[in-house]
């Protein structure tokens, strides 16, 4: 039976729960007064396609791979979530209950906007200097640039995430119980009905 694995920290700056989570090379969406950022993590900070990141301006921060996501809030509390316990940082000496799932579901996110060829996209030199970055541009919120580890020939680009389903104790109803973000995946509308797709930012 699948489990999703969690545990918690206080008083961490976001950098230290980057560096103690492992989350190299993963996306990062940052929240700042001023701006969103849709990012790459590197080390104990975060790229853009614009360059680093001043993580001292954010107070709400999603970072993701594949096997597990962390969440961070101003205030220095974070979590850790993912499958395999084992990946859960001893740092984080808060742990929190197993929540054992009768199934998973993947969901899928469509992003705002086209992909845009490479010859038309703005991109910094420190972006271009880090392969794995794409594009996207639409009239109603302009470019997202968004990290990928693979080429997107397709229009589009989805965020993935998988939902935990879980059985109600006393009523045996299911219900999601929790989601964790996995990635950016390039997307072909015409090979899949969006009908469950939602446009992201």
């Amino acid at each position: 039976m699948t489990a999703l694995y969690g545990a918690a920290t206080t008083g961490v700056t976001l950098a230290d729960a980057l560096e103690a989570t492992g989350v190299a090379g993963g996306c990062a969406l940052l929240t700042a007064p001023s701006a969103y950022h849709v990012a790459r993590v590197e080390g104990r900070g975060c790229v853009t396609s614009a360059g680093p990141v001043d993580l001292s301006t954010v107070y709400e921060a999603r970072v993701f791979t594949s096997r597990m996501e962390l969440r961070w809030v101003e205030a220095g509390y974070a979590v850790a979530l993912t499958e395999d316990e084992s990946l859960l940082p001893a740092s984080f000496g808060d742990p929190l209950d197993a929540l054992p799932v009768e199934t998973t579901l993947e969901a899928r996110y469509l992003v705002w906007g086209k992909v845009v060829a490479p010859a038309q996209a703005t991109v910094s030199p420190v972006a271009a200097s880090v392969p794995g970055w794409v594009t996207l541009r639409s009239a109603r919120i302009g470019a997202v640039t968004v990290p990928m580890t693979t080429p997107a020939p397709q229009d589009r680009v989805r965020l993935t995430a998988r939902e935990y389903v879980v059985a109600d104790r006393i009523h045996g109803n299911a219900y999601v119980a929790e989601e964790r973000l996995i990635g950016f995946e390039p997307y072909a509308p015409e090979t899949e009905p969006e009908t469950y797709a939602e446009e992201v930012a």
